[in-house]
């Protein structure tokens, strides 16, 4: 349902000079006929054959009568011949859901018989790329550039399948994340220090994770069986990629597993923490501890004996055995910040032994760590005070009132959820930075149909989830008119530039789109997008009512994992981590969408898209009842240069 800007660039990538492709191109804003020469960023150039306004199916099903041949040659040449702008076209022999076409030989015949003088000739897609080159010569064809993302009045584009199962693009981004900025490059390192390849795991979980990517999968406009196909190929493809990277993470510090397995009287605790990046960076990092409680048997013999167990440590203990609390500056805050706690059963892994179980309390904390080179490791012994400055970080977060800040950024939280930001270094301020949305939609999986005016979810306070010194972190709490409730937490760190907000809600409505704004105060800016591969500039589409009649322009666009608002004294940007549809308005709003629920694969009956573009068929599972989830953060910086 169109297509990146930097498809060309791909596509050379691959050594492949042509592309054949239909919807997001066409119409009366494109060069007229079929062949142009389409342009990237980074000024690849491919050429372009463009299918007619039915697209793959124009040639489907053809007749091997004469008579049936001559009519349907009539109908097909008046469609292609004013298009061929070099003088051959492509006529595609099939359909979705067809099989291939009975009596082929017999049809062609036919058909070319039907089409003299004009010359019909049985071919490949590789061999029409290669009469197409060779037609064009050295024409000078027509340069179209950027983003394919409008078809309006020639074919459907179906630009609301973005919003479509909107946390499965979500768990798709998370997963192609977790492979490409870890498991790649940690498994490339650990391979380069003499380890073992896992390049053939790495594509098992890539061949796992493409499986979900097809026209219709990953777009989300396909029945509730499909969608949980694809939900529990991710859910593998996830389990993969993890397991590589822990693996390689292990081969990159020296740790050996099976012979640890038999030393246990020599472990010794440690925290590692490993930088994701390719640049260096120092902050405040999330950690783990899983502090040793008592042995879990397992198998014979585990059976309970009626002794009294061993006594679970006390959280003060476990932080003590951790060596956390000793850990302090002069004045007196400590270096590693409790987040939570609890216990948890845990497996202690060994590829040539089962599984050793332990009872273990487990701490998630906050640690300042400095220059972690790129994609670098650093280990830090556990239960070892240890006061370098390398932990701690000279100006905390701090509260005053409704006030906090850092270096640089101050947040003001007040009454009925407004939140003021503001970049003291920049002196910029955003107000009323997040606010949440709902509006009914009567819409199916291809088309978003908005009904009514938007409505604000009421408010209900902020909570302190946590007061410092690394990360203060506050909790608004939304409830919309059905009962949803909408937490969004604001966090700010120490040394931070940025602020970050995580939602989280629990559907329990149905037919309608759920939205949260994100006010940057940069307005009448210029929106530049991150894509596949580049960065686009995205404007308003403006399309005559004649070719709206069949499909409205969403004034939605896709999110890939940030967008920008640009104006001549500085700039704003939003980072999502994996929705996958946004609306950036004049008054520098970015409406990201957290869920579009409804229950219709296809209607016909939608204003902004008369007519089916698929089969009616009930989605209960796209109403996305249950819980859903995402992270944003919001950047000041300069202008664009």
């Amino acid at each position: 349902f169109g297509h990146p800007a930097s498809l060309p660039t791909i596509a050379r990538g691959f050594g492949l000079e042509t592309i054949v492709l239909w919807r997001g191109y066409g119409g009366a804003r494109w060069p007229a006929g079929d062949t142009v020469t389409w342009e990237a960023p980074d000024g690849a150039r491919v050429l372009v054959h463009h299918l007619a306004p039915d697209g793959y199916e124009l040639g489907s099903s053809l007749p091997a009568d004469a008579a049936s041949a001559a009519a349907r040659w009539q109908r097909l040449r008046a469609v292609l011949a004013p298009r061929a702008t070099v003088g051959i076209a492509l006529l595609p022999n099939g359909a979705d859901h067809h099989a291939r076409q009975e009596r082929l030989d017999d049809a062609l015949a036919a058909l070319a018989e039907a089409a003299r003088p004009d010359v019909v000739e049985r071919g490949s897609l590789e061999g029409f790329a290669e009469a197409l080159r060779r037609a064009v010569g050295s024409r000078h064809l027509p340069v179209v550039r950027g983003e394919l993302r409008d078809s309006y009045g020639y074919a459907w584009t179906l630009q609301g399948t973005f919003s479509a199962r909107a946390a499965q693009k979500r768990r798709n981004a998370i997963v192609e994340r977790l492979l490409t900025r870890e498991a790649e490059p940690w498994a490339a390192i650990a391979r380069a220090q003499g380890a073992t390849d896992r390049g053939p795991l790495l594509r098992a979980a890539w061949r796992t994770l493409l499986e979900c990517h097809p026209h219709d999968s990953l777009c989300g406009c396909s029945i509730d069986d499909v969608a949980r196909a694809v939900d529990q190929r991710l859910r593998d493809a996830r389990a993969q990629a993890l397991g590589v990277r822990d693996d390689a993470l292990l081969d990159v510090i020296g740790h050996d597993p099976v012979a640890a397995r038999t030393a246990r009287d020599r472990w010794q605790p440690l925290m590692i923490v490993r930088n994701p990046a390719a640049r260096a960076r120092s902050g405040v990092t999330e950690v783990t501890f899983a502090m040793f409680v008592a042995d879990v048997p397992v198998g014979p013999g585990s059976a309970p004996t009626g002794d009294v167990p061993r006594r679970a440590m006390s959280d003060e203990e476990v932080l003590a055995a951790a060596g956390v609390c000793t850990l302090r500056t002069g004045d007196e805050w400590p270096a590693i910040d409790r987040l939570a706690i609890r216990r948890a059963v845990q497996l202690t892994e060994s590829p040539r032994h089962y599984p050793d179980a332990d009872l273990v309390t487990i701490t998630k904390a906050l640690a300042w760590v400095d220059d972690v080179r790129g994609y670098g490791t650093r280990t830090f012994p556990i239960g070892v005070p240890d006061g370098r400055a390398t932990w701690l970080h000279p100006q905390p977060v701090e509260i005053s009132g409704n006030d906090v800040s850092n270096a640089r950024l101050r947040l003001r939280f007040g009454a009925r959820g407004a939140l003021t930001v503001s970049d003291m270094d920049r002196s910029v301020t955003a107000r009323n930075v997040i606010s949440l949305e709902d509006q009914d939609d009567r819409g199916d999986l291809y088309t978003a149909s908005p009904r009514g005016r938007p409505r604000r979810l009421h408010f209900e306070g902020w909570r302190d989830l946590h007061a410092g010194p690394l990360r203060v972190e506050r909790v608004g709490r939304w409830i919309a008119r059905d009962g949803t409730p909408v937490e969004v937490a604001v966090s700010l760190d120490a040394g931070a530039a940025f602020v970050r907000f995580r939602v989280r809600g629990d559907h329990r409505g149905r037919d309608r789109r759920l939205r949260v704004r994100i006010a940057t105060g940069m307005g009448d800016a210029a929106v530049l997008a991150d894509a596949t591969f580049g960065v686009v500039q995205r404007e308003s589409l403006a399309v005559p009512a004649s070719d709206a009649a069949a499909e409205t322009p969403p004034p939605t666009a896709p999110l890939h994992r940030y967008v920008s608002l640009y104006r001549a004294n500085g700039g704003a940007t939003v980072v999502s981590d994996g929705l996958a549809e946004y609306e950036a308005t004049p008054d520098g709003v970015v409406a990201v969408t957290l869920l579009r629920a409804v229950g219709e694969l296809s209607r016909n009956d939608l204003p902004e898209r008369p007519g089916h573009a698929g089969w009616p068929a009930p989605t209960p599972l796209a109403q996305s009842r249950g819980r859903f989830a995402a992270r944003f953060a919001l950047a000041f910086h300069g202008p664009r240069s």
